[in-house]
Formats: C-alpha cells, sequence, structure tokens
C-alpha cells in the first residue's frame, strides 16, 4: 500500500508539472505579433520610434515587428494576403487594389489635403489656364491620383485626355523630363510639386475643389473582428503624432529628409500643405471614397463597379 501511495504521489506531482509547462507554453504561444507595413511618411515614421506605442502594446502581450514598402500596390497586397496587419497608403491605390480583389479594412483617415496635389507648368511655359493644356504634352503615373486629377481639370474645360499627349511616368523619371523640357506639363504631388514650385515652376491649379486627396490607414479584417484594441491604439497614436505635426513639422520634416534626401525646409512646406491627425473614418471620409470609386468606373479607369460593403470599419463607440 506504501508503494501503491507513493506511486500515487508521483504520479501526481507529474501531471501537475506538465500541466504547469502546458499552461506557460499557452502563454507563450498567445503572444501575437503585429506587422506594420509603411511607406515614408512623417506620421509613420515617428509611430515607429514611438516608445509609448510600443510599450502600450508591449503591456498588452504584443509584439511589433516593422516592413517597409515602396508602392501603395505592393503594401496593399501585402495586406491583403496577410503579410502584414497594418498599412498606409493613399486614395488611389487603395481603390485599384479592391478594384483587383484584394481585401482589407480602411480603419483612418488623414484629412482631405488637396493643396498638396496639382498641375504643374514650367515657369517659361505660356500655359495660362487649364484650357492652354489642349495639344499639350502632360507626365504623370497612370493609376494614380496625377492620373484621376488630370482626368477632372479636363473635364471642367470640356476637353478629355484624348486632347492631350500624355506620357506615363514616375515621379524620378517625370521630374527629369519636366526639367529638360521634354514634357509641358507634370501633374504630382508632395513633396515633388513643392520642389517644382522652388525650382520656379508655376502651379497652375491645385486638386482644391476638383478632387479629394487623402492618406488612408488600413487593417487586415483579422485585426477589426479580434483585436479591436490593437486597431484603437494604433489609430490613437496616429493622430497624436499628426497634430504634433500640424503644431511643429520641424522633427517630421528633418527625419524626412533622412530616409528621402529632400531637404527638410521643402517638407516643412509640404507638411503644412496638409493635416496629418488620423481620425477614424467619418462620413466625409466615405464619401469622398464612394466618389472617387464611382469616378474610377465613370472614367473608364476600372472596369466594374467598386462594391464597398464591409470594407469600412469604425468602433462600435
Amino acid at each position: 500500500m506504501k508503494i501503491l501511495r507513493k506511486t500515487s504521489l508521483k504520479l501526481v506531482a507529474f501531471l501537475i508539472f506538465v500541466l504547469l509547462l502546458a499552461g506557460c507554453g499557452s502563454s507563450a504561444s498567445s503572444t501575437k505579433e503585429i506587422k506594420i507595413g509603411y511607406q515614408k511618411s512623417a506620421t509613420l515614421l515617428l509611430l515607429k520610434e514611438n516608445k509609448d506605442f510600443e510599450n502600450e502594446l508591449k503591456d498588452k502581450g504584443y509584439t511589433i515587428t516593422w516592413s517597409e514598402f515602396n508602392t501603395g500596390i505592393s503594401i496593399m497586397e501585402a495586406l491583403s494576403s496577410g503579410s502584414i496587419d497594418f498599412a498606409n497608403a493613399g486614395d488611389m491605390p487603395a481603390l485599384f487594389a479592391l478594384a483587383r480583389g484584394n481585401d482589407f479594412r480602411y480603419i483612418a483617415s488623414e484629412p482631405d489635403s488637396s493643396a498638396a496635389e496639382g498641375i504643374v507648368v514650367r515657369k517659361d511655359s505660356n500655359i495660362k489656364s487649364l484650357e492652354d493644356l489642349k495639344g499639350k504634352k502632360v507626365a504623370f503615373n497612370n493609376a494614380s491620383i496625377a492620373q484621376y486629377l488630370t482626368i477632372k481639370a479636363l473635364e471642367t474645360v470640356d476637353l478629355t485626355v484624348d486632347d492631350i499627349e500624355t506620357a506615363n511616368l514616375g515621379p524620378a523619371d517625370a521630374n527629369i523630363a519636366f526639367e529638360k523640357g521634354d514634357v509641358d506639363v507634370w501633374v504630382t504631388w508632395d513633396p515633388y510639386m513643392t520642389v517644382a514650385e522652388n525650382n520656379g515652376h508655376i502651379i497652375l491649379q491645385t486638386a482644391e475643389g476638383l478632387v479629394p486627396y487623402r492618406s488612408f490607414h488600413f487593417s487586415s479584417a483579422e485585426m477589426t473582428e479580434d483585436y479591436t484594441d490593437v486597431v484603437e491604439i494604433y489609430v490613437k497614436y496616429l493622430n497624436q503624432i499628426g497634430q504634433e505635426i500640424n503644431n511643429d513639422p520641424t522633427e517630421a520634416a528633418e527625419l524626412m529628409e533622412d530616409v528621402t534626401k529632400v531637404p527638410a525646409d521643402v517638407w516643412k512646406v509640404a507638411l503644412k500643405r496638409s493635416e496629418n491627425d488620423a481620425k477614424f473614418i467619418d462620413d466625409e471620409a466615405i464619401n469622398d471614397i464612394e466618389l472617387q470609386a464611382q469616378d474610377l468606373f465613370d472614367v473608364g479607369l476600372i472596369d466594374e463597379e467598386i462594391n464597398l460593403d464591409g470594407k469600412i470599419w469604425r468602433p462600435e463607440n
């Protein structure tokens, strides 16, 4: 009997030890890695350096990894595939991603910054109005906010893209072609617009009154369904950092100079042209998304209408 009792005690002790190990293993495996994708933007770069943000998530049992992306297309595809949990991009890359069948959720928007995008003409140009664009060579990115602005601006003076000569060029190539005089007009956004203006060129028309121009923040469906606390913390810090940039863009401008080699003075002007404090998606932002989605279909830039059902997330409170 004594031997049986000792054996039973040993068995119980062993089972308790196993359960303790299992509990430890369960705790460790429950730690969620939050994967944030980002493009070079002042808000996201400052968030990346923000220790309060990192520590708040760490205290809740999360870890953070960061991945840099060079284009809106690549970051939205990574988000849709599950490679990352959060992303930032402009309005057009997001809508084109939805048109391609990508799946993600809009969670926050920075305010409309139409003054930060425009149509630029050379300093020696005889182009004085939108009507004068007829027959001119205009550079812009296809499938971008610049192409959208070009189409909408031409519409206001009863012209279409058939009335101009187009050059599908990214910002770097467009800048070279514009400075050499190989194109007459460059439709672009900041900081490139401010760089061109500093070089003496003329902003013929900004996007104000023509098209909305926003930066958005996105998450995977999983984050909005299972990790709403993380989504809310994420947007809270984006808003705080954005307000700091609005109040004084100096630190953000210097950081952007380090990563882009564009002078901080240029970035100060560019950042002052926009508001940078992200907020949860509101009715105004939704209206802009719906307007742009319909416009893309109406002008033939996408083949099917975009279905936004379930793509926009807002907190319950």
